[in-house]
């Protein structure tokens, strides 16, 4: 007896309402649409073998709707949540609709030519693409976006990134459709004239869209990054590719030689031979974000492709600084991986190995004060969940690598690194290291109890911990319109197009509706862009922020209106609160000498002389080491890192002494950088500040030992 219509509508309702409190798959984006285009592939491809009188255009409709039913729960959600988007719309339009009909299209060609076993086939033949295309590309491109014709689209690294419908989407998609025409009316060869020409131009089609795969983002080979990316330099070690057109060439000398002395150092610390300088590493350095993302798929995340044969590493320049030491952990440990894709079957001994050698996330506090702070620890199995293959990210990123990072940097510091190794490449802990998990566990908890931590470091821990992961977002690739302009102006900038993100920024602060510090950011741009009369005509009286009252009194006074710019430096100094940080910034400003050097270093790039150095005020000093280095006058690097050696050092500007010794080592001055060495060790007492200083000191002396060779 056949189910009434109603009935049948009711089925697929119910299983959306089912989904709709699993992560992401509870959200009416691309996960519900995958999982949609796949089942509705399959199971057309079934319907369509059956040996009977169907119209096929309806059957396939049908089935469509039917997905369409089980996906509106889903909606409603989305639109009760606010977390409805076009993106997520797009991407249930163009995904389940073109997989129904593809496999329909096989199981429907099979049944007209009479095909035995035309349902195994099918099934066959779909698994082969949804799955052994999937391996194919997974293997041969260092990409980590894919294109699918039975699932549709996986955009490459979705956590915690806003995922887009691109037209990338849209060009697979008419490819899906264009090999739906060809099975579609292929039957029809010897009847029509018309099924014949639908048939020659679907393919003609074809091989012009698979002619330009690479220039539409569907696939990204070595070959093509490297002639998009334009330059290339080479060392013992590493060809690296970058994006010709971002670095200067004293930048790129400075990141290969760390790629060496990187690489150098983790493979002694692993007891790990270095790679065979034969074949070397492929490094592809990006201009920014955005463009790793167009031709990799990966915007915020640097990444290795542990799983190809040729060792390869990509980052975009923003990330650099933060990721390089971090990427070639991977590069290392791959070769003492599981002979499958090069890693561990645990991530959390993949993720966890980069950051113990590494050192986290935090330039003030180690990776062992975070977790300390953060007590109660992890129980063992909680412990053994996080380097499960699954659970390593099904919790906080922060968490999890901060927690795995501290064990296995406890693990190699207490054991021998063949035991490591062992279980890096099985993926067994317990069974490489003879330990239970409550054994490793407690030897760890009794190491942890030992660590000293103070307030900074709880600060840091709940900062850094207390981020959410995907899965706790209530609406997890949504963003508002705010975010996506402020990102659209964020990519401008790091492409140097001034105008255009102006142009945006300007935006943004409508959307924003003049958010405080949006309004400071918006106001230091077009000072730094020469507006100061825009800025000084923006004056309101919401702004209540001190750093916006202090920029307004910086663009009275570029365009000589000293009264008004006295003005705001008074309403700066009312709104100053004991602890506030720009209580050096408003005492330069109140000195006239002070203040001229301060807004010529600053809007008009001039770099002070020894006078005017002398007389700046301490924090104007270090803004002249970041202008010397954006700038790249390494000769007033020098002379600055030389004279501001004379003054007392000040902890709050560790970062920036510990860039100026890296740079003057670099630079052939040693010397001067083992002095700012010596004199920030005997200032540093945080642990977090000393793992730095040693690292600069390996640094410095690596370098040294070079230059003497030569």
């Amino acid at each position: 007896m056949k189910i009434p219509i109603p009935a049948k509508a009711i089925v697929p309702i119910l299983i959306g309402i089912i989904l709709v409190p699993i992560p992401l798959l509870g959200s009416f984006h691309i996960e519900s649409a995958i999982l949609a285009a796949f089942i509705g592939c399959f199971w057309a491809g079934w319907i369509a073998c059956e040996k009977q009188e169907k119209n096929d255009y309806r059957e396939g409709l049908t089935i469509s709707g039917y997905l369409y039913l089980a996906g509106t729960p889903l909606l409603v959600a989305s639109l009760i949540n606010g977390c409805f988007s076009i993106d997520g719309l797009g991407f249930w339009l163009l995904l389940p609709l073109p997989s129904v009909f593809l496999g329909y299209a096989i199981g429907r060609l099979l049944r007209i030519w009479d095909i035995r076993y035309r349902r195994f086939i099918t099934v066959f033949a779909l698994i082969f693409v949804a799955f052994g295309i999937l391996i194919i590309d997974f293997y041969n491109y260092p990409q980590v976006y894919f294109f699918n014709h039975v699932w549709g689209a996986w955009p490459g690294p979705i956590y915690d990134e806003e995922v887009t419908f691109g037209s990338s989407v849209l060009f697979f998609r008419v490819i899906t459709g264009l090999w739906i025409a060809v099975l579609w009316f292929v039957p029809d060869w010897n009847i029509n004239h018309i099924s014949r020409w639908i048939v020659i131009l679907a393919s003609v089609s074809l091989c012009f869209c698979y002619m330009n795969l690479a220039n539409m983002d569907i696939i990204s080979s070595p070959g093509y990054i490297q002639a998009v990316l334009g330059g290339k330099v080479s060392t013992p070690h590493f060809d690296i590719y970058y994006e010709e057109t971002a670095y200067s060439e004293s930048e790129i000398n400075l990141i290969a030689e760390e790629h060496e002395f990187y690489l150098r150092q983790i493979s002694r610390t692993l007891d790990t031979r270095l790679p065979d300088s034969s074949s070397k590493i492929a490094s592809y350095l990006y201009g920014n974000p955005w463009q790793k993302k167009d031709l990799v798929g990966a915007k915020f995340t640097s990444y290795v492709p542990i799983w190809l044969s040729k060792d390869q590493l990509h980052i975009a320049r923003q990330q650099i600084k933060g990721s390089l030491r971090h990427e070639l952990v991977h590069i290392i440990s791959k070769h003492f991986g599981n002979r499958l894709f090069n890693g561990s079957w645990s991530i959390g001994l993949i993720e966890g190995l980069a950051v113990a050698i590494d050192g986290g996330a935090s330039s003030t506090t180690t990776i062992d004060q975070l977790v300390a702070s953060e007590q109660p620890y992890p129980r063992p199995n909680e412990l053994e969940q996080a380097f499960s293959f699954l659970g390593f990210y099904s919790g906080r990123s922060g968490v999890n690598y901060t927690t795995s990072g501290s064990f296995v940097q406890y693990l190699l510091q207490q054991y021998p690194i063949r035991d490591f190794k062992e279980a890096y490449r099985t993926g067994n802990i317990p069974e490489a290291y003879h330990k239970s998990w409550s054994q490793l566990a407690d030897g760890w908890y009794q190491h942890l109890d030992t660590i000293t931590t103070d307030s900074l470091d709880h600060q840091t821990a709940t900062r850094i911990f207390g981020r959410r992961s995907l899965f706790e977002k209530t609406c997890p690739h949504t963003v508002s319109a705010f975010s996506h302009l402020w990102d659209e102006y964020s990519h401008r900038l790091a492409q140097r197009d001034t105008l255009r993100a102006l142009q945006l920024l300007d935006r943004a602060l409508v959307e924003s509706d003049s958010m405080l510090w949006v309004k400071t950011e918006w106001a230091y741009r077009n000072l730094l862009s020469g507006k100061s009369s825009t800025v000084s005509q923006a004056v309101a009286a919401t702004d209540t922020s001190v750093a916006l009252q202090l920029l307004y009194a910086d663009a009275f006074k570029n365009i000589g209106k000293n009264n008004e710019a006295k003005r705001h430096l008074s309403y700066a100094e009312e709104m100053l609160v004991p602890a506030s940080g720009n209580r050096e910034a408003l005492r330069t400003r109140r000195n006239n000498n002070q203040w001229v050097i301060y807004r010529d270093l600053v809007y008009y790039h001039q770099l002070p002389d020894s006078v005017a150095f002398a007389q700046a005020d301490y924090r104007t000093k270090i803004r002249s080491l970041h202008q010397a280095i954006e700038q790249n006058r390494w000769s007033k690097l020098k002379s600055y890192g030389r004279w501001l050696k004379h003054y007392p050092i000040r902890v709050r500007y560790f970062e920036d002494y510990v860039q100026l010794i890296h740079l003057l080592a670099f630079k052939k001055e040693s010397k001067l950088a083992q002095k700012w060495l010596n004199s920030l060790q005997h200032y540093a007492q945080r642990p977090g500040f000393n793992e730095i200083i040693e690292q600069e000191r390996y640094w410095t002396n690596y370098l040294i030992n070079k230059y003497k060779m030569f």
